[in-house]
């Protein structure tokens, strides 16, 4: 083996990235935010979440998916019942040669009715969405099962199961009220 197929046996040993994404529907787009679909069986689907820097995800729940958020890495500030998870004095990265996250692996448990959301800083980042889907209802994008406001129009045309609304500015405040 070369130093590649090496280093390629290494990462895939170590980082699961290859989950179980399927031939058809692997990728949604909501807005600039890009949802990839990584494992679906039964009412259970994983989700990993691509957001771009400067994006606001206003609070809001999903009806019919009780689900736990994994911060992945990137410049998150995750909202939960209308205060944010981490404060912004925060360490982010830690002095590792791949200057990870220490936060990287913690996690949100998102019932239902718990509103929640986010602010997406400098560089973006990446988290990945664990679902249980419930009521009957089969999986799919779980920005599509939304009860708030939108992250946009198009987002909002995009809302099967839920009450949605788009407004034409979203601010920090959007994201955890009772931050503000």
């Amino acid at each position: 083996m070369d130093q590649l197929e090496k280093f390629c046996a290494w990462f895939l040993k170590t980082m699961p990235v290859l989950g179980a994404v399927p031939f058809s529907g692997a990728v949604s787009k909501i807005q600039d935010v890009t949802a990839i679909l990584l494992y679906r069986k039964g009412q259970f689907q994983v989700q990993m979440f691509a957001v771009p820097e400067g994006t606001i995800i206003p609070e809001h729940t999903h009806p019919n998916v009780d689900s736990i958020e994994v911060y992945v890495g990137g410049n998150i500030n995750f909202s939960h019942s209308g205060k944010y998870t981490c404060p912004k004095e925060a360490v982010f990265a830690n002095d590792g040669p791949l200057k990870l996250s220490n936060r990287r692996g913690e996690r949100i448990r998102v019932r239902p009715n718990d509103l929640h959301g986010g602010i997406f800083g400098e560089g973006g980042g990446v988290f990945l969405s664990v679902q249980h889907w419930l009521n009957g209802v089969e999986p799919h994008c779980v920005a599509a099962d939304y009860n708030g406001v939108t992250m946009g129009e198009d987002h909002l045309a995009k809302v099967v199961h839920g009450d949605a609304s788009a407004k034409p500015q979203l601010t920090e405040q959007d994201a955890a009220r009772l931050e503000a």
